[in-house]
């Protein structure tokens, strides 16, 4: 089949707009037709830099909107035997890196990784010092955790504090019980002041706090008391995630007749937008990431490395991610068959494994690049040695006539109030063997309608 022009690649995002999200590939089916091969663990032997990042996949429940590993047991042996497996991979990645790679940002992520009893977690961040010792900045390590914990284990925090974490992250997600319900989260709406509160008590260099919009019968006025909530408490940012209806692992096609209505999205996101503005938070347009200070993107440095300037990283533990080059790899799924891997000598085991084509990592990369709202020229250009304008120049003209894109000089930036439009914007980037398989069968994709 011959690959879409940009007129039909945005006709077929407009008429299957949920299909074209944040996440790439479209399918991880369509990576393991084309381009699963063997996995080369020594590819990371060469790094000069490396993000890195560390899953611990156990949470008290698995929301519906959620497609990330995560293990609902609460089995103390378990998760002490996770945290060894742990331990043993940092100590193996590390003698691996050469001595002068260095680690720009360090996430902690899951899962919640503070519902790991405080004895483990400590041995997790002590644990870290051998990767904390490379970090660029003192800033480096940034955390997730829950409401429940944030409030009621403010001992936790300090701990967390004095051994390094300088950015918190807690889901809050939504204020609203009913909301929480309807896709398996708990209730949490008073909890959500007392974790805030004690959040900004713990002496944390950074406080981040996610939102979900776009969740099943949200409104303007659920989302718009969740947003003032969050904002009176004086947080340094606020992450606004639009809610995902296509991945495999969701169990919202359960939940929901229908996903949101694309315009019912934009409106949700502008009054993010013009609200946070309002209060002091600032982002470029249609980014999903706000902040109160100054020359900070409002995310981690980790997530700004990997997203915005497409810097290898490394993932350890289950089913972590790690992208090198042109390998991109998963770690085992399933926490024994991780655990397994690691007490087996691994120390970048995986499960699975694919090497992308130049086509495919332009478009991994400028996709990730629009969770910022931007498409960065020079980032691109550092990342792959040609310009962003000739590698996209079919797509971009097109973005210029549809007068989606603003062209800032160093960036192109999504034009203020065409939230809308990203769906398009972001099919016109999708190489042209995906957009292809996507117009072929879209069918194959796990789909809310």
């Amino acid at each position: 089949m011959a690959a879409l022009d940009p007129a039909d690649r945005a006709a077929l995002a407009e008429r299957l707009p949920h299909v074209f999200t944040i996440q790439y590939p479209p399918s991880r089916a369509y990576f393991r037709e084309h381009y699963r091969r063997a996995h080369d663990p020594a590819v990371a032997a060469g790094l000069r830099r490396a993000l890195v990042y560390l899953h611990v996949p156990f949470c008290e429940a698995k929301c519906y909107y959620c497609n990330f590993a995560v293990d609902v047991r609460r089995d103390a042996d378990l998760h002490r035997a996770y945290v060894d497996a742990l331990l043993r991979q940092i100590a193996a990645v590390d003698a691996i890196l050469p001595p002068a790679c260095t680690i720009p940002g360090i996430d902690i992520g899951g899962g919640t990784p503070t519902l790991l009893p405080i004895r483990d977690l400590e041995r997790l961040l002590r644990g870290l010092a051998p990767l904390h010792a490379r970090a660029e900045v003192p800033h480096a390590l940034s955390i997730e955790t829950t409401p429940r914990v944030a409030a009621d284990e403010p001992d936790k925090l300090a701990m967390m504090r004095d051994l390094g974490v300088r950015r918190v992250s807690v889901g809050i997600q939504s204020t609203h019980d009913e909301t929480l319900a309807a896709v398996n989260r708990g209730a949490q709406r008073a909890l959500a002041d007392a974790a805030l509160a004690s959040l900004m008590r713990a002496g944390l260099r950074r406080v981040n706090v996610d939102l979900v919009f776009g969740l099943p019968d949200q409104s303007l006025a659920a989302f718009r008391d969740d947003l003032s909530r969050v904002v009176a408490h004086g947080v340094d940012a606020i992450t606004t995630y639009d809610c995902l209806y296509r991945g495999e692992g969701r169990a919202l096609p359960r939940r929901a007749a229908t996903p949101p209505a694309i315009d019912h999205y934009r409106a949700l996101y502008d009054l993010a937008y013009e609200l946070l503005h309002a209060h002091g938070y600032r982002a470029p347009y249609g980014s999903l990431n706000f902040s109160r200070r100054p020359d900070e993107t409002g995310t981690s440095p980790y997530f700004e490395g990997r997203l915005l300037r497409g810097l290898p990283y490394l993932g350890l533990g289950s089913y972590a991610s790690s992208l090198v080059g042109p390998r991109w790899w998963f770690a085992p799924l399933a926490t024994h068959a991780y655990i397994a891997a690691i007490s087996g000598g691994a120390a970048l085991p995986a499960g699975d494994s694919y090497e992308l084509p130049l086509a495919e990592r332009m478009a991994k990369s400028t996709l990730a690049m629009l969770n910022f709202g931007v498409l960065d020229r020079a980032a691109f250009a550092q990342q792959f040695g040609r310009a962003l304008d000739d590698a996209f120049a079919p797509a971009l003209a097109h973005a210029a006539r549809e007068g989606w894109l603003d062209d800032r000089g160093d960036v192109l930036g999504l034009r203020p109030g065409r939230f809308d439009v990203l769906p398009r914007l972001r099919a016109l980037l999708y190489a042209p063997d995906a957009i292809a398989w996507v117009a072929r069968d879209a069918r194959r994709l796990p789909l809310v309608g």
